[in-house]
Order: C-alpha cells, then structure tokens, then sequence
C-alpha cells in the first residue's frame, strides 16, 4: 500500500457544487458574440462578413474565408472593414448591450 501525500489537499468542493461554479465562471466571463453583416446594393440582399467575439480588452473575427483577426473592439473592425465594404454591426446575444 502507497503511504498518503499528505501534501495533497482534498477537492474543495464536491463534483456538483464545482460543475455549478464553472458554469457561473463562464457566463459571467464570457465574450459577446456579433457579425459584421455585408449589405448589398440599397439593402437588396445581405451576407455575414465574419463572425466575431467580443472581450473586455479586445475582439476576435473569423472572416468566412477562413482569416482570423483581432481588433481593440468590434467597431475598430467595423470602421477597417468598412473602407470598401458597406457592413453593419449585428449583436448576436439579445438582451446584452454594447456596455455589459
């Protein structure tokens, strides 16, 4: 029989209890979703530009053509991307506004 590592703490909380505080640990971090949405001729049709999350410090887009970029905040990539395309910011997650 192995001696016990006395060095090793027992689990803080039981297996439920630590399921719950991920959960609670991700909602309240988690970052807001968007699209920049591309409009076509006077708002004849439309297409998702990239898909984005936005954090605390900065926001993540995943163009459809595969490119990834990172930006100080969704409207930095609106306002780059918008030189030569007419997009518009979509917030996902209703409910959530720009300053939550």
């Amino acid at each position: 029989m192995q001696p016990r590592d006395e060095t090793v703490m027992p689990p803080l909380w039981d297996e439920a209890e630590f399921t719950t505080l991920l959960a609670d640990l991700a909602h309240a971090y988690a970052p807001r979703r968007f699209a920049l949405c591309e409009v076509h001729g006077e708002r004849e049709d439309g297409s998702v530009f990239g898909w984005g999350m936005a954090f605390d410090d900065r926001a993540v887009i995943w163009r459809t053509t595969g490119a990834v970029g990172t930006f100080e905040s969704a409207e930095s990539a609106l306002t780059l991307f918008s030189r030569r395309r007419n997009l518009q910011l979509v917030w996902i997650d209703q409910g959530r506004t720009p300053d939550a």
